[in-house]
């Protein structure tokens, strides 16, 4: 039995003799998800001076997509049994190999930084609060399992910058408490990091972690549809006569569209200019590159333990971890709207951290 569409919907069909009515019609009579277009027709975006911020997470998302487009195209010709052949085979007989994982390199480094930009921007806006609360853990939880996406994938290329940085991270992780040495027997597959540390890593970052993310992804964007983008104190106090607001499905995604398409030209351009380079295959028994060092997201937590060494370094360990759990138990301390002096000092506490962190990372960069 066809489902019978209801007046107020017919009237905004296009024409019943036109190509485009015909065809909605014919999904509606099959379909009836018009109470659901209804409700997002009715998705607003608020407009002020900040609102670019709102951009953020979209971007993210159009980073990520590269990522997985460059991604299935790389894991066409990458053999975890061989995988430092594999990239050679890539970069020098591929066509267009190059540029692929070049894309890819850069656009995992703007999809972190981005991310960085949009955890900090929702933080000082303070769209954790209730109801949100769910909203924000979630994206904290993206946020978390990029950072181990980002570090999964750096060993794969199996050269010996990735092998003494990987070897390092891993042996950080096996200092944490309880779960540590458990951790990081899981992720090397044994006492050492050796090539069959490759095919863990590799399952990691192109199964697990992909189906992770993108159920945490939808999720997220479950949240914000069903809630609504939140609005900060200042327009919150505003009269209604003076807010302003922008449709989420038409103006506010459509703008978005000329964001996404001048960051794929930058990000076209960066991997052209700064192609990611070929080095030695790893050598397990050979030494450290000097001067070794992480990417730049873990760059501020290498710094930061360099100032702990020897048996201070569980200050370091325990400093760092101060900040994951700040994160997930913000929302429960900042509840009040408006802000209060609680909720100002959480916002001063936020501001330390962030120049903490530029600071530790350009130091650990130049150091």
């Amino acid at each position: 039995m066809k489902y019978e569409i209801p007046t107020e919907a017919e009237e905004r069909l296009p024409a019943p003799d036109s190509h485009s009515g015909r065809l909605s019609r014919w999904l509606l009579q099959r379909f009836p998800f018009w109470n659901t277009y209804d409700y997002l027709e009715k998705k607003v975006v608020p407009k002020h001076k900040h609102s670019v911020w709102y951009n953020m997470g979209g971007l993210a998302l159009f980073f990520f997509t590269v990522q997985v487009i460059t991604g299935i195209l790389l894991m066409v010709y990458y053999r975890p049994g061989e995988p430092w052949m594999s990239v050679q085979r890539i970069a020098m007989e591929v066509p267009f190999g190059t540029l692929i994982r070049s894309i890819h390199h850069w656009s995992a480094n703007l999809m972190t930084l981005t991310l960085f930009i949009h955890l900090f921007s929702t933080f000082f806006m303070k769209s954790y609060r209730e109801p949100r609360e769910v909203t924000w853990l979630s994206g904290a939880l993206l946020f978390a399992i990029t950072l181990v996406f980002g570090f999964s994938g750096y060993l794969l290329p199996w050269d010996d910058l990735a092998f003494f940085a990987t070897r390092v991270g891993i042996a950080e992780v096996e200092k944490a408490p309880l779960l540590g040495m458990w951790l990081a027997d899981l992720a090397r597959g044994g006492p050492e990091v050796t090539v069959d540390t490759i095919g863990r890593f590799y399952t990691l970052h192109v199964m697990v972690l992909p189906v992770t993310i993108l159920t945490m992804i939808g999720l997220h964007l479950f949240f914000i549809q069903v809630q609504g983008v939140s609005e900060p104190d200042f327009f919150t106090a505003l009269p209604p006569e003076k807010k302003r607001y922008e449709k989420f499905f038409s103006e506010f995604l459509f703008g978005e569209i000329p964001i996404w398409l001048c960051m794929g030209a930058l990000l076209v351009a960066i991997s052209a200019v700064w192609p990611r380079g070929l080095s030695p295959e790893a050598n397990p028994f050979g030494s450290a590159p000097a001067g070794i060092k992480p990417e730049w997201y873990f760059l501020s937590q290498f710094q930061l333990l360099k100032l702990f060494p020897g048996k201070i370094e569980a200050v370091g360990m325990f400093i760092m971890t101060l900040i994951p759990i700040g994160i997930l138990v913000v929302p429960f301390l900042d509840r009040s709207i408006p802000t209060d002096e609680r909720g100002r000092l959480v916002t001063k506490v936020g501001i330390v951290v962030l120049l903490a962190f530029i600071l530790f990372t350009v130091w650990g960069g130049i150091s």
